[in-house]
């Protein structure tokens, strides 16, 4: 029996004399002159240790007369009036003592020293800007409030120079997680390097005609994935790019025009790289057109070359708002191709009426938010029945060269062109070939026909959209509005 007091007398000793749990530390303070830590708010209460002046203390409360610290593992209470509270303390300048800036990912703590048992002197909020004084392997010596400490560099991202002239070491760039944002396919088998190098290490191949995910291009490489095989491809063998969400950037190859130009007279077209005169547009037309450049002149999609007008006193510009931005009635989206306006033949009569059934059955079509659009549900059936005459085809399967309908396909694609410079989901769409139709950038055709073959479309815009659609002189012009 004497034994086991003996025992329990000697485990309460032990447990009397061990530190206080530490509580909760808030942030960082600074003692202006040394002081007693007591245990309880009194001069009085028992003295648990003591802080030098200008020592750094680690704040659990910070009250109007008492400040509840930590030392040593233990909790007491220091005179308020002796604390500099460095959350509101002036005299300190993080971003400008910073060298480099990064984004915590998650909530973390600054340790005094380089280790997780290290004493806390801070925390970093998730998505919190860090300003990082030393780049780390593992531990990162960071700033905030004024106080220095370490923080663990894995969770630090987007790091970037804190001021002009600093750049971040290669060795802490870590490459962005991927994330497909389209998917094109290959028109010949394409080899998956793991750098921008083609004598770079082989990841896995693409073949030709495979669909592959794409996170990013410059250009001349892609950043792809296929299965577990990440790298880099040729940008200039993929072909047919589609987005995954519509509110995502836009298609490489396809083009945001800021203004329809209403031709108020007669106007020349140029070549904008040769000079040379393309067409003349009349009065009445318009046209999908670039912003005025310092030349004074605009450029414009001209079938798969760049035409510009000089003459821009001839143009009254309409601007293009940015659909978020857009009230009723605002012009979100245009787009426009050409034709050949001449009524000569049969085969330029079948087609121009053609073009004309389109305009027609979509002009001032109101497509509500949410709704999908199908073009074959407003103009096909592609018959003499239902007002089609024949006109020119792309038809690769017999000697058959003209349709009914022939010339219907420029509507589809032309709308094709203006929805791609919004975010409006393209469900279904496919090309003629792949040599493509010489009214269109290459690969941006719609084609549409009876069967299958059509333009599908679902608003994904927060409001109704409306179609309006004009052919005047050889200018086919589709416009979208925000219904009003």
């Amino acid at each position: 029996m004497k034994k086991i007091l003996s025992f329990l007398m000697l485990a309460l000793a032990l447990a009397l004399s061990l530190p206080a749990l530490a509580e909760d530390v808030l942030y960082t303070g600074m003692v202006t002159r040394a002081m007693t830590i007591r245990e309880k708010k009194s001069t009085s209460a028992k003295k648990l240790g003591s802080v030098e002046e200008g020592e750094f203390i680690s704040i659990i409360d910070y009250g109007e007369k008492w400040t509840k610290i930590e030392k040593d593992g233990k909790a007491g209470y220091v005179l308020t009036k002796n604390v500099v509270d460095l959350a509101l303390a002036e005299g300190y300048n993080d971003a400008a003592d910073a060298q480099y800036l990064g984004v915590a990912t998650k909530e973390l703590t600054i340790r005094e020293k380089q280790s997780k048992s290290a004493l806390k002197m801070q925390t970093l909020s998730e998505g919190e800007t860090v300003y990082i004084l030393e780049l780390g392997k593992e531990w990162h010596k960071v700033v905030k409030n004024g106080v220095q400490g370490y923080v663990l560099a894995d969770p630090i991202t987007g790091l970037e120079g804190a001021h002009e002239g600093i750049e971040v070491p290669d060795q802490f760039i870590s490459a962005p997680a991927f994330e497909a944002v389209y998917s094109a396919m290959a028109d010949v088998n394409l080899s998956i390097r793991r750098d921008k190098d083609e004598n770079s290490r082989l990841m896995g191949t693409v073949y030709k005609n495979e669909y592959v995910d794409v996170m990013s291009t410059d250009g001349q490489w892609a950043h792809v994935r296929k299965d577990d095989a990440e790298g880099y491809v040729r940008a200039d063998h993929l072909r047919y790019f589609k987005r995954y969400d519509p509110y995502g950037p836009l298609i490489p190859g396809a083009v945001w025009y800021p203004y329809a130009a209403h031709v108020l007279q007669d106007t020349v077209i140029l070549d904008d790289a040769t000079g040379g005169e393309l067409r003349t547009v009349t009065k009445g037309s318009i046209m999908a057109v670039s912003a005025l450049n310092e030349a004074m002149a605009v450029t414009l999609p001209y079938d798969r070359i760049t035409g510009r007008i000089q003459a821009t006193g001839n143009l009254e510009l309409e601007p293009v708002v940015l659909w978020p931005e857009a009230e009723n009635g605002d012009l979100i989206a245009v787009f426009s191709t050409y034709y050949d306006p001449a009524q000569t033949t049969q085969e330029q009569i079948g087609r121009l009426h053609n073009i004309m059934q389109g305009v027609q059955r979509l002009n001032d079509v109101i497509v509500p938010a949410g709704e999908k659009f199908y073009f074959n549900d407003y103009c096909a059936p592609y018959t003499a029945s239902n007002g089609y005459m024949e006109g020119p085809i792309i038809n690769y399967v017999s000697s058959d060269k003209l349709g009914y309908g022939g010339g219907i396909c420029q509507v589809s694609t032309t709308l094709y062109n203006a929805i791609l410079q919004i975010p409006i989901e393209v469900i279904k769409q496919q090309v003629h070939s792949s040599y493509g139709i010489e009214y269109a950038p290459l690969d941006f055709d719609a084609a549409v026909g009876n069967g299958n073959i059509d333009l599908r479309l679902r608003n994904t815009l927060p409001y109704d959209v409306r179609f309006v659609l004009q052919a005047v002189d050889g200018v086919l012009t589709v416009l979208v509005y925000r219904a009003s």
